[in-house]
């Protein structure tokens, strides 16, 4: 699926190209100098071949600037995530599109009975649908942090097989209960919604996070997820994870350097692995909130980060992505505004994915009605990105002259009937009547949502084919009946 594509008017950037430079050369002394903990004895195969020193019994990796600029010279500045048999749903990253993305949760808003609630199994199907059926959802992280009515062992793979069995939109993973399975057996599932193992690796559908334990430690449950990735073709989502203030410094700038210098590990890491695989840099920084322990997914500092983060990639030619959310712990004022700032900060800043639809209260409610006004946020976007473009026709000098002084008028115009849809945008949901009118007969917007979601579910038929589906269901009662006996 194209996404919103255009002219970057003025600068998200919050540091120019020479400080892109100072933070680079900060983060390789912390690389070079502190290092990263390593635990994991496969990972620290990987840097030693990369030719990083191995220091406290193979627990302590040095990583030279010469290693992590080779590697740096071997990502490929673009890649595809492939609409599962339907081209339509490609996803361009790195490419200046900008693509939107929906994120999880634990809690939902039930649409029915507005009871706030645990997740369930339906929950993930319906999230799906609602996802696969809004046009600028381009997209789907899973649609449920995990299922609070099923078995907590094989969790990830009967939510996976929902999803899969629901959309055919691209996808984005983090590893969910790190279950002995739960790697080859997603993967597997994966390759089955795509057409098979080389069909996916051909076309990949998944971009995978791999993080960073802050402050610096590469741990056993992303190696083995970075692995996966890597042998399936699948791209990565690579990214720091600290929090501002207790697991990194607290000044925005030290905050950037470690982020840089964990996502320059990984880099390091997924290169030595398989030299020339697609990834990304990923924001996703808060900073700790000093009156609450808690971290501020919703402040300026962390889009103000995640900016920062797109600065350096850009810097070194290679694709960013990033989570935007809200703090608030409900679908208010707060989470709009929180949100919009974020993801049009993100847009402008170059992000090719941002991960953020449809949830808030930092990955711990999601609600399908906000899904579908977020829907229509990200449309706003996506006329703000497309600027003013100019050409011969839409100068309109010949149509200005021929209208003429008052008491000209434009609405008779052939240009006019030609050009209106196309450049002013005419939202679906929010409201453009006179006050009068809007007084005697006017729908809440939370309303207006809530029924085109039901709307959605009442009518939208997964695009994926039974024969998937029946391959899905498959392997997920083999695992069922492997786990659970």
């Amino acid at each position: 699926m194209k996404g919103f594509e255009g002219k970057l008017i003025g600068s998200a950037f919050p540091i120019t190209t020479e400080e892109c430079k100072k933070v680079h050369d900060a983060a390789i002394r912390v690389l070079e100098q502190g290092g990263v903990r390593c635990d994991d004895d496969r990972a620290a195969k990987m840097f030693e071949d990369a030719g990083c020193t191995l220091e406290n019994n193979r627990a302590l990796v040095k990583i030279p600037e010469k290693v992590v600029m080779d590697a740096l010279a071997t990502v490929p500045a673009s890649f595809t995530l492939y609409g599962r048999n339907d081209p339509t749903q490609d996803c361009s990253i790195g490419t200046g599109e900008v693509h939107f993305c929906t994120v999880t949760g634990r809690y939902i808003d039930d649409i029915h009975t507005g009871e706030r609630r645990k997740v369930k199994r339906q929950d993930a199907i319906d999230g799906t649908l609602i996802a696969d059926a809004l046009e600028n959802v381009h997209c789907l992280y899973k649609p449920v942090m995990w299922l609070y009515d099923e078995e907590m062992i094989c969790n990830s793979q009967i939510l996976t097989t929902e999803w899969m069995k629901h959309s055919n939109k691209p996808g984005t993973w983090v590893y969910n209960t790190g279950a002995e399975h739960e790697v080859s057996d997603l993967i597997k599932m994966w390759q089955i919604a795509a057409g098979g193992e080389e069909e996916m690796r051909q076309k990949p559908h998944m971009l995978g996070h791999v993080v960073v334990n802050p402050p610096r430690v590469i741990d056993v449950h992303y190696t083995s997820w970075l692995i996966g990735f890597c042998d399936s073709g699948s791209p990565l989502s690579i990214e720091s994870a600290l929090m501002g203030g207790a697991t990194g410094p607290a000044t925005r700038a030290g905050m950037l350097v470690q982020c840089m210098a964990e996502i320059y590990s990984l880099v390091v890491q997924c290169q030595s692995y398989k030299p020339g695989h697609p990834l990304a840099f990923c924001s996703f920084s808060p900073a700790m909130d000093m009156r609450t322990g808690l971290w501020a997914t919703g402040t300026p500092e962390y889009g103000i980060n995640g900016g920062g983060i797109a600065a350096v990639a850009k810097y070194h030619n290679i694709p960013v992505v990033g989570f935007g959310m809200s703090d608030s712990c409900e679908f208010d004022q707060q989470t709009a505004h929180e949100k919009a700032l974020k993801n049009y900060n993100y847009a402008l800043a170059g992000h090719s994915l941002i991960i953020d639809l449809g949830g808030t209260a930092g990955f711990n409610l999601v609600s399908w009605p906000e899904m579908v006004l977020e829907n229509e946020m990200v449309a706003y976007i996506g006329e703000y990105l497309k600027g003013i473009q100019v050409d011969e026709e839409r100068l309109s000098v010949d149509t200005i002259l021929k209208v003429g002084p008052l008491p000209g008028s434009y609405m008779k115009e052939k240009h006019t009937r030609k050009w209106f849809r196309e450049e002013f945008y005419m939202p679906e949901l929010n409201n453009k009547e006179f006050f009068e009118s809007w007084q005697r007969g006017h729908v809440e917007l939370q309303e207006k949502a809530k029924q085109k979601a039901l709307e959605i579910l009442d009518n939208h038929q997964s695009p994926v084919k039974v024969e998937i589906q029946q391959e899905l269901d498959s392997y997920l009662n083999f695992c069922l009946q492997r786990d659970l006996g």
